[in-house]
Order: C-alpha cells, then sequence, then structure tokens
C-alpha cells in the first residue's frame, strides 16, 4: 500500500495577489457578517459559536460591528479584555477530493501582546478532528488587511466537514485593552494533487525502484496532463516528462454525498506515474505540474532521498535527540531511518505513565536493541512527565526540567520509579530536561539539587551517568572539592555559534571529568539558501570533532526550519549532509592538515580505513596530488566518484562546499604533514647563500628508502637538490641545504616542493607543497594596478617598513616596451610610503607583466616583485 503524505501544501500559482479572489475557486463558505447573519439582530452572527473554558473568559465581548471593511459595511469585533478568543464557523461540508483555501480580512486595534490569525480544521463524519492549518499570526495592521491560508490538502480521505476558526491569543502577556475586527470569511475549494513514492517517508535503497504516482481529483478540463520535473538538492532540474492523466469520472467512491457539491461538478479522478532517471545517491525533489482551465498552474512537491545502506562507524560521536519520541515516525521505521543516519547516540523519553507500562517498556527494550545492533547507544531523556504527574504541577503546556525537579522527591519519584526499575540497567547514560532545556543555568545551589536527583535515580541504578542542559556563555558550576554530580553537560547556543565561534569556546580549559556534548541546532531554512545552511552545518561538525567534543547532537531532527528531516518524516535538504559527515567522521582520529598546491582548505583524520580528509575553496579550483590508490571523492550529499588522474595524481574538483576525500594513504599524508623546512622566510639579500635545512619522518610501518628532490624556482640556485635516504620504522630524516639568489629574484611568498620517491611496501611518488618567503616580511611593497580617466594605467606603490628602524630605498618601475620610471623612499621610519606611477595609453599593458625592483641604499637588501597590470 503506498503513503499519501502532507509533504507540501498545495502551491497554486503563489504569485496570485491578495485583492482579488483565488482563482478557479469555486465558493464554499462566505460570511459578510451582515444582515443575512444575524436575522435575529442579537448582534451575534448565525450558526457561530465561541471556544469556552480556561483561558478563554466570557467576558472577552464577541459581537457585530457597524465597523465596515474593504469588502463590507459589518464586522466581527473581539474586545481584549485579558484571555484569549475564539468564533467557530458553522460546520462547512468538504470532502477529500479537493484541496481547499481560506481568507479573510483582519483589523489590529492596540494590540501589545496577542496575536490574531485564522485556522482551518478539518474533521471526519463523527466530528474528531484530522488535521488543523493556520494563517499568519498577526499583533499589528496597517488598517485592515487581508489573509489567506493555503490551499491546504486534506491528509485523509475521512474529510467530511470544515471548521473556521477567529482566533485572538495572548503569549506571554494578555491585552487588557485593545481590539481585533474580522470581515470576508470565504473558503474556496480547489482541485487536489498529491504524489506518492509508495514507499514509507520517501527513503529508498540505490536497489529500489523508484515509481511516482500522481492522482488528480475534482479536475474539470479536457484531456488534462502533469508535467513531471526531476530536480537536485540546489534545484538544477535533471529531468522532465509530460504525462496524461489516466481519468474517470469522480463518484461517491470515496464516500462524499454528490448533493454536498450541487453547485458544480465533481470533475474527474485522474492519475499518471513516472519512474525517475535518478542518478545514485542523493536528494531529489519531485514537482507535478498541471494547467487549470485559465492557465493556472496546478503543482505538488516529493522529496525523496536515495542512499547505500551504512552501518555507523563504532565510536561516532554524532548524535540525535528525539524529544519528541516516536512524533511523526513510529518506532519500527524510526530505528530503520537513524540506522542510517550515520550516528552512534540517540536521546529518547522513557518517562512513561506505568498505566501502560508493559507494552511500552517492551516497545522501548526492542527499539534499543536495534539500536545497540547498530552500534548506537540510547540515552534517557528525562523531562516530559506522564499527565498525571503534570497535572500536580497546573498541567502547564511547557514544563522546564528544574521546575519538574524542584519539589521534594516525594513528589516526582514515584512516578519515575518504575522506569528506572525496568531501564536502569540497560541505559547508561539520562539526561534531565531536553538539549533546548538550560533552567538550571543560574538556578540556586544547583549542584546540591542535581547530586539529590542523582541519588533518588541511584537507588536502582547504581551510580547513573546524568547529563544537564547548560549555556555555552555560562561556565558550569564547580564545588570546593572540583566533583560534580553529572557526567555530561548538553551545550548549547541561541541564537547557534559559527564554527569560529564554536572552536574558540571548547578550545577554552575543561574539567576532563565531564564530558562536553555539543548541541548543533541547524540555521533556519526560511532564511538561509541550502548551500549555505549546509555549509555552515558541515563546518559546525567538523570544528566540534576537531576540538574534541565527547559528542555532537541535532536537537530536533524533525523540524522543517531548524532539523534535517520535515515536520511530517520526509527527508529534509540537510540529511544528507549530516549523514555524509558523520559516516565519514564518525570515529575517527583528527590528524592535522596538509598544504595543497593551489591552498584549498582541509582537515585530515586518520579513520580504519584509511585517512580522509575534508578539503575546500572559497574559489573554485583543482588540487593535482597523490593521495593513494583507491582515493573516493563524495559530495556532502554523498555522491561518490573517483577522481580524474594526471599520470599517478588525483585531479580533486573543489569549491565552497565541503568535499570528503576517503581511501588516502595515512604514510603519505603524515609524511606531508610532518615535514618542515628549518626557515621558511629566508633574507631578501641576493648573491650571497643562506644555510637552511629540512626535516621529514617516517610513518611507513616498517623501513622506507629513496630520493628526494627540493624542486625550487629555477633562478634559485640550491645546493644540493638531490638527497637518497634509508630509514626505520619511526625514523627522523634531517638534510641541510643552501640557496643563492640572483639579482632579479622575485621577493614574496614563492611556492616550492619536495618530491619523493620511495619504495616501502611498495612504491610511492609523491609531492610535499610548501612556501617560502623571500623577505622577513618587515619591509615589503603593496602593489595596485587601475586606469584611471585619462586613460593612464596608474601603479601605486604602497612600501610599507615594519623594521622598527629607518630604511631607505631607489625604487624603479619596468613596462614592457616603455621607458623605466624611478621613485626613491629616504629615510622612512615605521611608516607607509605611497608612490604613483603612470603609463599613457595604459590599455595598451592590461594583462602584460610588470616589474618593480627596490634597492636599499647602503644595505644588501633587494626587493622584486613581478605583476600584471590589472584595470
Amino acid at each position: 500500500m503506498g503513503f499519501l503524505l502532507p509533504l507540501l501544501i498545495l502551491a497554486i500559482d503563489s504569485d496570485v495577489p491578495l485583492e482579488v479572489r483565488f482563482p478557479e475557486a469555486a465558493t464554499v463558505f462566505h460570511c459578510a457578517f451582515d444582515g443575512p447573519w444575524d436575522e435575529n439582530f442579537d448582534g451575534w452572527p448565525d450558526g457561530w459559536t465561541r471556544r469556552q473554558g480556561p483561558g478563554f473568559p466570557h467576558y472577552v465581548k464577541i459581537r457585530i460591528d457597524d465597523e465596515p471593511s474593504p469588502a463590507g459595511e459589518r464586522s466581527l469585533r473581539i474586545e481584549m479584555d485579558g484571555g484569549a478568543a475564539v468564533a467557530y464557523s458553522p460546520p462547512i461540508q468538504v470532502g477529500p477530493l479537493f484541496s481547499y483555501v481560506l481568507e479573510g480580512y483582519i483589523k489590529t486595534e492596540g494590540l501589545k501582546f496577542d496575536r490574531a490569525y485564522l485556522s482551518l480544521t478539518l474533521l471526519n463524519a463523527d466530528r474528531h478532528r484530522l488535521q488543523t492549518s493556520y494563517s499568519q499570526k498577526v499583533r499589528q495592521t496597517e488598517g485592515w488587511q487581508k489573509f489567506r491560508l493555503g490551499p491546504v490538502s486534506p491528509d485523509s480521505e475521512d474529510v467530511r466537514i470544515a471548521i473556521i476558526g477567529l482566533h485572538v491569543q495572548p503569549e506571554q502577556r494578555e491585552d487588557l485593552r485593545g481590539g481585533v475586527l474580522f470581515d470576508d470569511i470565504w473558503l474556496g475549494r480547489l482541485p487536489r494533487m498529491s504524489l506518492n513514492s509508495g514507499k514509507a517517508y520517501n527513503f529508498f535503497t540505490e536497489e529500489e525502484e523508484v515509481r511516482i504516482d500522481c492522482t488528480v481529483s475534482g479536475f474539470l478540463g479536457e484531456r488534462p496532463e502533469v508535467t513531471f520535473q526531476l530536480e537536485d538538492v540546489l534545484g538544477n532540474e535533471l529531468a522532465r516528462r509530460q504525462a496524461p492523466l489516466a481519468t474517470r469520472p469522480a463518484s461517491t467512491g470515496v464516500g462524499v454525498s454528490l448533493d454536498s457539491f450541487s453547485e458544480e461538478p465533481l470533475g474527474v479522478i485522474g492519475k499518471a506515474r513516472w519512474e525517475p532517471p535518478l542518478s545514485g545517491q542523493g536528494f531529489y525533489r519531485v514537482r507535478a505540474t498541471m494547467k487549470g482551465r485559465k492557465s493556472l498552474v496546478h503543482q505538488r512537491e516529493l522529496n525523496l532521498v536515495v542512499v547505500e545502506p551504512r552501518h555507523s562507524p563504532a565510536g561516532g560521536e554524532f548524535g540525535w535527540a528525539l524529544p519528541r519520541g516516536s512524533t511523526p515516525m513510529p518506532l519500527p521505521l524510526l530505528s530503520q531511518l537513524v540506522g542510517q543516519a550515520g550516528i552512534n547516540w540517540v536521546k529518547y523519553p522513557l518517562w512513561y505513565d506505568d498505566a501502560g507500562a508493559p507494552e511500552m517498556v517492551e516497545r522501548l527494550i526492542t527499539f534499543g536493541e536495534r539500536l545497540s545492533a547498530r552500534e548506537i547507544e540510547l540515552i534517557g531523556l528525562l523531562h516530559d512527565p506522564p499527565q498525571p504527574l503534570k497535572k500536580l504541577y497546573g498541567d502547564p503546556a511547557d514544563l522546564s526540567v528544574a521546575t519538574i525537579f524542584a519539589p521534594d522527591p516525594k513528589v516526582w519519584y514515584p512516578s519515575l520509579e518504575p522506569v528506572m526499575a525496568r531501564l536502569a540497567t540497560r541505559i547508561r547514560w539520562w539526561q534531565l530536561g531536553d538539549d533546548t532545556d538550560t533552567s538550571y543555568v543560574g538556578y540556586p545551589r544547583v549542584t546540591e539539587k542535581i547530586a539529590q536527583i542523582k541519588a533518588e535515580l541511584d537507588r536502582i541504578g547504581q551510580d547513573v551517568n546524568l547529563s544537564i542542559g547548560w549555556q555555552w556563555i555560562h561556565e558550569p558550576p564547580q564545588t570546593a572539592e572540583g566533583k560534580v554530580p553529572w557526567r555530561a553537560v548538553a551545550l548549547s547556543a541561541d541564537p547557534p555559534m559559527t564554527h569560529q565561534e564554536l572552536s574558540v569556546y571548547l578550545d577554552a580549559p575543561h574539567d576532563p571529568r565531564v564530558q562536553r556534548w555539543v548541541v548543533l541546532e541547524p540555521i533556519a531554512a526560511s532564511e538561509y539558501p541550502i548551500e549555505v545552511r549546509a555549509n555552515d552545518l558541515v563546518r559546525r561538525m567538523i570544528a566540534a570533532k576537531i576540538r574534541g567534543a565527547d559528542a555532537v547532537f541535532c536537537p530536533e531532527p524533525f523540524s522543517t526550519e531548524h532539523g534535517l528531516m520535515n515536520d511530517d518524516g520526509t527527508p529534509g535538504e540537510l540529511f544528507l549532509a549530516w549523514r555524509t559527515t558523520a559516516l565519514v567522521l564518525g570515529g575517527t582520529k583528527y590528524l592535522g592538515s596538509i598544504e595543497l598546491p593551489n591552498g584549498s582548505q582541509n582537515q585530515v583524520f586518520a579513520g580504519a580505513d584509511g585517512a580522509v580528509m575534508v578539503v575546500w575553496n572559497e574559489q573554485p579550483t583543482q588540487e593535482v596530488l597523490y593521495l593513494g590508490e583507491d582515493v573516493r571523492q563524495i559530495d556532502v550529499w554523498g555522491c561518490q566518484a573517483t577522481p580524474a588522474k594526471q599520470e599517478h595524481r588525483q585531479v580533486i574538483e573543489v569549491d565552497h562546499l565541503p568535499e570528503f576525500l576517503t581511501g588516502l594513504s595515512e604514510p603519505v599524508a603524515r609524511w606531508r604533514m610532518d615535514f618542515a623546512f628549518e626557515q621558511r622566510q629566508i633574507p631578501s639579500v641576493f648573491g650571497r647563500p643562506h644555510r637552511n635545512g629540512f626535516r621529514v619522518k617516517n610513518y611507513f610501518p616498517g623501513g622506507a628508502g629513496g630520493q628526494v628532490e627540493l624542486v625550487m624556482p629555477e633562478i634559485w640556485s640550491v645546493e644540493p637538490r638531490q638527497a637518497t635516504f634509508q630509514l626505520a620504522g619511526g625514523e627522523e630524516l634531517r638534510r641541510d641545504f643552501q640557496i643563492t639568489f640572483p639579482f632579479n629574484a622575485t621577493s614574496g611568498r614563492q611556492q616550492v616542493r619536495a618530491d619523493f620517491e620511495i619504495q616501502a611496501d611498495r612504491p610511492y611518488r609523491f609531492s610535499v607543497f610548501r612556501h617560502m618567503d623571500v623577505g622577513l616580511g618587515d619591509v615589503y611593497i603593496e602593489i595596485v594596478t587601475r586606469l584611471n580617466s585619462q586613460g593612464e594605467l596608474e601603479v601605486e606603490q604602497r612600501f610599507v617598513n615594519e623594521t622598527g628602524g629607518r630604511v631607505s630605498f631607489r625604487c624603479q618601475l619596468f613596462a614592457p616596451g616603455r621607458r623605466r620610471q624611478k621613485t626613491e623612499i629616504i629615510d622612512l621610519g615605521s611608516d607607509q610610503d605611497v608612490q604613483r606611477y603612470r603609463f599613457e595609453q595604459g590599455a595598451e599593458l592590461l594583462g602584460k607583466p610588470l616589474w618593480l625592483k627596490a634597492k636599499e641604499l647602503d644595505g644588501p637588501r633587494i626587493l622584486n616583485y613581478r605583476f600584471v597590470a590589472e584595470p
């Protein structure tokens, strides 16, 4: 059986202006609060009801008012007097064949705390609620403002009734004055489209075939067609196909009375199937669109992922917190999902109601056993007490963990005792509160309080491991003895830290006896494009890994806005970015970074199957070097490829999004990182030899011998350029050499390398890339070129002296085919000197090389800079 999921509210020409009725929508309900809606003249709209009960006081007045709106002469007014208020429409007959759009005008007057909004609730024939959707919530409007909700597509075939709600709801405080007016409440119906992958929550393995079924109901038209589109995670179109709908007339087969829709025919029900040409692992978006009677486009989207089944790595640091338990996914499917998420930790609510204990315990034990078989450890969350206990606190909607455990243990421990009795021997770790609950920050005598809680839990658990939520910006408390009752802190920040900030905080001194669990919440989907969000998430995961976090948790994966999945359990855009990073880096050991030929940033880790590298560059580039014999390149979405080769070297395509390289030779990677020149800054004194040397350690498990050649600018004189060696395992090689610069040698940073040919367990050829600075960096020149308004090439020379003494230089600028120009810098102290050279007909020099030479007066230093003229 397929799964019809609420993947996305039906979008039908989202650019439709609010000023007009939604096109092609047939009116189902309309209330203008005018005469026909108040036939008994009591000031209350006929057939409407109001919500009553706690929080909805009867003294908040709701009445028809004579104030006109843009759509009519009267409106419904709610006068604030503390508390909330809701007016509900009469029941409206609807059905599952259609989608629905709700419109209405709202005007607020003097609200400071409350918000006004519309709602649409769909019920079955027994008036049980099936789903509710809400409009934008607003505190202040500029006069009358029109709002639109939907189109909303029913999630269930049992939908029969709709109820419209007009809401005024306080937030932290209540308004005692002010008012809200509503008018022109209109509900229209539209054709309904649904997409079905036939697979629960749209997760597929590479071996499974993907078939997409599009079903359209309530559509009026001849020979309808649907257009399927396949996109990748970045919105790039991969495939497109038009398919005719196989149609049949709508009937009462779905249980909808034809009499309920007498104004217009029900239209047709049509189906089309597509097997999209997927290219292996990755995130895909399938879109189906169809034209309406007036060229209006009906649209539906479905997200799916294709993965290669993988077990979580042993000893991995990454995990998920699931504070809502089995919402939105049942435990059997949830265990399958987390088993493919690359994680080794799951935080899950274990404070259940003892009334249903046997069945609940059995499900939790089975869930834990399935996780354990996948190298995943279960952590018990104690943040959501059973309902009988909540009532003792007045049943507030949001109980903090500090509030829950504040009373004497006699209040809360009886509820928790059966949980600990059944699970304490199976669960090693327990957390007080979820990852967003930092209510113990600033709590008086917090160590004593947590010690009291731990003592109660230890009655059965025998020295349980406790974790608490904490904020990065606050130092965790200590006792005089230096020992605290918790063994981990879940560290979070709001707003989330950048990867640079996270690195700084993780580098700070900390108690090694207390584990640091880093809470990583993805940045908002509504505020940042997917590339920015993926880059931010992966970079923070890398930073936490490098800086020694004991565990790294996503606090709520099932969140369309701030998670890895969507609210309904379908895959989100960031799921694969998290999974790929966790699978590649989980359980590895950080080694350091390698200097690459084109300067791409990278981090290298030692794994069970060789070294792995994460590499990125703000500008697209290629890195060409030998890394190993079985190198694979994986992007953040999990797509794998074998890099192209130039002879024995891999060609790595690098961009701003991190790429993962697996299968690196760990001895070669360590050899590269360890190689060092004794001097990397050499005085810019030309014509004289400069003594230098290099060292490197043998990281191959056995002996290694071969030769090395120093490859430096050809005009440098290097003696000797080559050397041979024979090293035992772990032995260090040291060699001396000297460099002599000619008088025309270029100053500044120069790339050099050492080419190794080694015989170890087999032959290896690889290069180590480094740079040397000609000049000590205390005297240097910055150069900028441009075309000025007279068409001259203007070269700005900024001479900087940071020696602490005084210097004098004669400068000469050489341009091809032009007379050289000269300037002098006399007795310059610790300062800057700016000179400008100008060449007529400057456009002729663009793209050509220029040479600036600065020779010290009464000194040995020479600065040479070669550069290309740019406009």
